[in-house]
């Protein structure tokens, strides 16, 4: 019996920073040319990780308070703006695939799952990571924080990708890594898996997930163990 057939599975939904791919490198690099193009001392790596996740206005909000600058919605736009173009012009030089991503991805479509990839990183920045290591055949439905009005954690593009797959909030599980990714599930009413070792510095189990695995090749005992739950609620 395949998932689908065990739990009603139609839909999963991944973050892609911290969950799919790690690209601290590559946004870190772009954050501290920002940062350095404004006269200031760049920041560690591990500083900018645990800055990620609520998508890039909020990314160089946090860096310019890092720095001692707090800023209106007019003193960030172009410097959000100019953080875009930095990025923009290397996105995948020093990002990499996490541990059992591609592999999770492959089993979902071999189980006929639809997949789909929700992030508040801007949508084209996201398609052009997801192609770059071949994983559009895979992942047809991409979601990014310019696609919908709300980002992450606000159920909105949750819901829109679930619903581009013929999903319900029901049959559909957000696979991600902070707590956005925990609250926009929560928000949109479906089940959540976090993956250790995400951004953001909080510890996966003080999350509030449905369930917690230490890479994505534990992904779909975990979905079957969340069906199991299901079931004997039921």
């Amino acid at each position: 019996m395949g998932i689908q057939d065990a739990s009603g599975l139609k839909a999963l939904l991944f973050d892609l920073d911290g969950t799919l791919v790690d690209s601290v490198p590559d946004i870190a690099a772009a954050t501290n040319q920002l940062l350095d193009s404004e006269g200031h001392a760049p920041l560690e790596v591990d500083e900018v990780r645990r800055m990620i996740g609520h998508g890039i206005p909020k990314l160089v909000e946090r860096a310019m308070a890092a720095r001692g600058r707090v800023l209106d919605a007019e003193a960030l736009a172009p410097l959000v703006a100019r953080m875009m173009a930095f990025y923009g012009d290397n996105l995948t030089g020093r990002t990499a695939l996490l541990p059992g991503a591609r592999e999770a991805l492959e089993e979902g479509a071999r189980a006929g799952l639809g997949l789909a990839v929700v992030t508040n990183k801007p949508e084209g920045f996201s398609r052009t990571i997801v192609a770059h290591f071949g994983l559009d055949d895979l992942v047809p439905v991409v979601v990014g924080g310019d696609t919908c009005a709300t980002r992450k954690p606000a159920p909105e593009m949750l819901l829109h990708a679930a619903a581009k797959l013929g999903a319900t909030p029901a049959t559909a599980v957000m696979v991600g890594d902070s707590g956005a990714d925990v609250d926009s599930a929560r928000a949109a009413g479906m089940k959540v898996v976090v993956v250790r070792g995400g951004y953001g510095g909080v510890a996966a189990e003080d999350l509030g997930a449905d369930i917690v695995i230490d890479t994505l090749a534990d992904l779909f005992d975990a979905l079957k163990r969340l069906a199991e739950t299901a079931d004997a609620r039921a």
